[in-house]
């Protein structure tokens, strides 16, 4: 597909960016609200999620189709079954397509148990895992679980377990940021708004990066907009790391409605990143999530257009990160 003006322009400005001279750092950090890669730049992810875990080679093959969207992140939906060397490969493979790889555990989803979220700390600390994490920790980010954390989970049970599950992750020698979702299936923004900040000072490198998913919980339009903000104002980093739109008027499993408009428009406002759910291979009561036709794995749905080719989807807004272009930068 031919460059458009505009893709050209934004590319140029891109790498503009990108050489402009800058502190280079080791890996990811986050400073204030705002996410900043190994080169020093600010990065805003503009990515999709992916699910290796379940599909193997096809989820692999569509690292490509994937970068074609000019996306910047991959979320890798991975378990703790999964083999390093796999996940070794999916991680260079976005390295050398331009994306970030967020590596994620699916094990744990909607679970509240303290030491289930620690099991999956042990998972990144485990010798063969974390030796194929450090080698790649300069352009990854590690979400440590999904959606941890049921509806009943209070804020203080998500910051205490999770504060547990960062202590390991850091002992074990992790510098890069650590992506922690909300509770309540990951949509709950309470307990990040209201111990946030506490979570944060209690990681010795103040290095998190907080994602809630947006599905039935956010309904009210104006939701998005006020708890997005609050997060802001009290300078929270914070990312969409998941979301849904409104499929047959809320009449789907998920009994959602969120505006996916308004939910990307207002992270494009806060300089919030976002992620849609998800690629492709859904199970049927979730096909309506599908971003691509599951028969082929390429042809975009109608959700798909939306969030990639939308006035503030993926093709308008994303920028790759500048340590991809660090071999321009040093010549």
């Amino acid at each position: 597909m031919a460059l458009t003006t505009m893709n050209r322009l934004i590319i140029c400005i891109a790498a503009a960016l990108c050489m402009i001279s800058t502190h280079t750092l080791a890996q990811f950090t986050t400073q204030g609200t705002q996410l900043m890669d190994a080169a020093g730049h600010a990065f805003v992810i503009a990515g999709i999620n992916n699910p290796h875990a379940w599909f193997g080679e096809r989820a692999y093959q569509a690292l490509d189709d994937i970068a074609a969207t000019k996306a910047n992140t991959v979320r890798i939906v991975w378990n703790a079954r999964g083999r390093a060397d796999q996940l070794e490969r999916i991680i260079e493979r976005c390295i050398a397509l331009k994306m970030v790889p967020m590596v994620e555990l699916h094990d744990v989803t909607g679970n509240s148990s303290a030491e289930r979220l620690l099991d999956m700390a042990h998972y990144y600390t485990r010798d063969d895992v974390k030796a194929v994490l450090m080698r790649h920790e300069r352009y990854l980010l590690i979400n440590i679980a999904n959606e941890w954390g049921a509806h009943e989970a209070t804020a203080q049970h998500w910051q205490e377990s999770y504060g547990a599950a960062i202590a390991a992750m850091r002992t074990a020698g992790y510098k890069t940021t650590l992506v922690v979702d909300a509770p309540g299936w990951g949509q709950n923004i309470q307990p990040i708004l209201q111990a946030g900040r506490t979570l944060i000072e209690h990681d010795p490198l103040h290095n998190i990066l907080f994602s809630v998913h947006m599905y039935g919980s956010w309904n009210n339009a104006q939701d998005i907009v006020d708890k997005l903000s609050t997060a802001k104002e009290i300078e929270l980093p914070l990312i969409v790391g998941e979301f849904g739109y409104n499929h047959n008027n809320g009449q789907n499993n998920l009994g959602c409605k969120a505006d996916h408009r308004i939910i990307m428009a207002t992270c494009k406002r806060l300089g919030y990143g976002f992620m849609p759910w998800s690629w492709t291979g859904n199970n049927r009561e979730n096909a309506w999530l599908d971003l691509v036709d599951s028969r082929d794995w390429k042809t975009p749905t109608q959700w798909g257009r939306e969030v990639i080719e939308g006035e503030c989807g993926i093709r308008q807004t994303a920028l790759p990160a500048c340590v991809f272009e660090e071999n321009i930068t040093k010549e």
